[in-house]
């Protein structure tokens, strides 16, 4: 089926998500790249029985480094944002293995919806075959490598789409959020922006049970 494809925060929540949604294309975009392996001699770090290879951090930290750049001009800690960068591929494995753990798939219509959707990938509205392999050429992606790439990060916010789900504002939250701001014309608003910030919250209460609970090994001197 897929060979068809191949050939035919806190104080600013929306700002935030916004800067989330650029980190998450920066992190993806690493992946799928020509000759991208890992192997036990290139690994740059070890998460369990996975590893991130030097290369898949170097593509990382480039993308990375670009997308803060662009918004942050030079306002960045270069040394912090190489911390950012291993932490969140060591996170992306540890979220991998935990989807895996619950038994979650992608089914290869679910990535088939999901690549024909992608605007990058569009042509007057409609997916287009040669576009798709124009910018995975561009970009030296292999379509196999960025399928399988992009199945698990479907795969990843599938796990991630469960924890947020189990998470609510009590009924005092959201009258207290709705009455923060008695000035504020959509209430509302203040109500889906608190449970945002609780939604995060959780991610990362999430990820830091799942990091105290795996065999982490990095090779710092390598960053």
């Amino acid at each position: 089926m897929l060979k068809v494809i191949r050939k035919g925060a806190i104080e600013n929540p929306w700002f935030f998500r916004l800067v989330m949604i650029g980190l998450a294309v920066v992190f993806t975009a690493t992946m799928g790249w020509w000759g991208f392996e890992q192997t036990e001699d290139n690994a740059i770090a070890k998460v369990d029985r996975a590893s991130v290879s030097i290369e898949e951090y170097q593509r990382a930290y480039k993308n990375a480094s670009d997308f803060y750049r662009e918004v942050f001009q030079d306002k960045f800690d270069d040394k912090d944002l190489r911390k950012r960068v291993i932490d969140e591929l060591v996170d992306r494995k540890l979220w991998l293995q935990e989807a895996r753990r619950m038994k979650l798939v992608v089914s290869d219509e679910e990535l088939k919806r999901s690549i024909t959707e992608l605007p990058g990938f569009q042509k007057e509205g409609k997916f287009d075959p040669a576009v798709y392999r124009l910018v995975l050429a561009r970009e030296h992606y292999t379509p196999e490598g960025f399928e399988r790439q992009h199945r698990e990060e479907l795969l990843i916010e599938k796990v991630k789409t469960i924890v947020k789900e189990s998470v609510a504002l009590t009924p005092s939250e959201e009258e207290d959020a709705k009455k923060s701001n008695p000035a504020n014309p959509d209430p509302d608003r203040a109500a889906s922006d608190l449970l945002f910030q609780k939604k995060q919250r959780a991610l990362s209460a999430y990820t830091l049970a799942l990091r105290e609970k795996a065999a982490i090994n990095v090779k710092e001197e390598l960053l």
